[in-house]
């Protein structure tokens, strides 16, 4: 499966809220950088804060445009994430996927403000 149809089979499975499919692409000591600086290391912790955050903001990733390098090793998504909870936003994110082997390494999640 080629870097970019996997960054999309990820984002996928968080609009869909498919945590065990998302963390199936990640080392199992992945790094998460949330946009507010917290880091957490390891596949439950990942799982866990997005099945947290994402819900909790009924936030959507949308209008993305993947992109990747020429090594196949790091990708980012440029888009939206529509949050529904509380007063509706549209806010432009960009999330970035790297790869030391076979999984993701780390995912960075950076929003032009926090919601």
């Amino acid at each position: 499966m080629t870097l970019k149809r996997e960054i999309s089979e990820a984002l996928n499975a968080l609009n869909q809220r498919d945590f065990s499919v998302f963390v199936g692409l990640f080392d199992a000591d992945a790094a998460l950088d949330m946009p507010d600086g917290m880091r957490v290391i390891g596949l439950e912790s990942l799982r866990d804060t997005l099945a947290a955050y994402l819900p909790r903001h009924d936030a959507r990733f949308v209008n993305s445009v993947v992109m990747v390098d020429e090594g196949g090793l790091r990708g980012a998504v440029d888009g939206t994430m529509d949050i529904a909870a509380g007063e509706a936003a549209s806010l432009p994110c960009v999330m970035v996927f790297e790869k030391e082997g076979e999984r993701f390494s780390r995912l960075s999640l950076y929003l032009s403000s926090a919601p």
